[in-house]
């Protein structure tokens, strides 16, 4: 379920360019919705399950850090296009952004190989839930960056689907290296720092100028609400 659901929210995100117009306004908030509902999901269940069987904290902490600056490195290569940047190379017109492209992909596949570890079954639901919700608005924006850079349709097109098969490939990752292994809880460590950069830049950016906007500030509370309503169902 979550392959088939990861790969056609990616492409839905991608076919929604043409109600552009109608939806533009809505990015920002769609992000910091999911930003917010991520974050709570990572400080629920991922952290907390992570370090819960764990004796090795020091080692895992030092993962968070990393996966935390492999996210930074990786803003640098696509321009913040996860957290609603896009900048566009006028110079570069007609090139295929190959960085911002690759740098979005492996975001893509980090992030999702905690998904069939999660225990119990509902938190995989909830962080399911919380990347979907992004996948959307990002699979939106870099689309409107292929066409800003005006590349053929074709390209176009078979990028998106490379993209779209990212968070199943990452998925299918984490059941190969697999739960027991040395490699696999450094690595959710990994993805949990990206998730937090992530989660982080867009709340922080959704306080621009140091005001409240409730547009923005709205969508941030109903994602840690139902974040918070997702852990008591438990």
């Amino acid at each position: 379920m979550a392959y088939i659901s990861m790969f056609i929210v990616a492409l839905l995100g991608a076919v929604l360019i043409y109600l552009r117009g109608y939806l533009e306004k809505w990015i920002k908030p769609a992000l910091a919705f999911s930003g917010a509902y991520l974050l709570a999901i990572c400080l629920l269940h991922l952290i907390p399950e992570l370090f819960e069987n764990n004796l090795d904290h020091h080692k895992l902490g030092i993962f968070i850090l990393l996966g935390f600056f492999l996210q930074l490195v990786l803003d640098y290569f696509s321009g913040g296009i996860e957290h609603g940047h896009t900048h566009i190379d006028q110079n570069q017109l007609g090139k295929f952004p190959f960085l911002v492209f690759l740098s979005l992909c492996l975001h893509a596949l980090l992030e999702a190989l905690p998904l069939n570890h999660l225990n119990p079954s509902s938190e995989i639901g909830s962080y399911l839930a919380g990347l979907l919700m992004h996948k959307i608005p990002i699979s939106f924006i870099l689309v409107s960056v292929f066409m800003a850079y005006k590349i053929p349709k074709v390209k176009i097109i078979a990028a998106v689907i490379i993209f779209a098969t990212m968070a199943p490939i990452g998925i299918q990752l984490g059941d190969i290296i697999g739960h027991e292994s040395a490699f696999f809880q450094p690595l959710i460590a990994l993805s949990i720092g990206i998730i937090l950069h992530l989660s982080t830049t867009i709340l922080l950016e959704s306080n621009e100028n140091h005001s409240i906007q409730l547009k923005k500030f709205l969508p941030l509370i109903i994602g840690f609400l139902l974040a918070l309503l997702s852990e008591g169902l438990h």
